[in-house]
């Protein structure tokens, strides 16, 4: 991934992983992006978006990197009581 400045200039280049997991609500974004980025601090965080019906989040990073960070939101979210 290249440095960015903003989202539009994160760029996935070849050898890393791409993660992109959607949720509801939206909000949950959120919450997801957060555990993620504890969870796999390698990683980044191309975009979060929280807008409309369903939260979509974004990362880069190693294969393995990514599989943390799946298997983290996925426990997160599941924990929401409620839900």
């Amino acid at each position: 991934v290249l440095p960015r400045r903003s989202a539009e200039e994160a760029a996935l280049v070849p050898g890393l992983a791409l993660l992109i997991y959607e949720m509801t609500p939206a909000l949950f974004a959120c919450v997801a992006a957060n555990e993620a980025e504890k969870a796999a601090p390698g990683a980044t965080i191309n975009d979060v978006q929280m807008m409309g019906a369903t939260g979509r989040l974004f990362m880069s990073g190693s294969l393995e990197d990514m599989r943390v960070a799946r298997d983290t939101i996925t426990a997160k979210l599941e924990a929401i009581k409620g839900r």
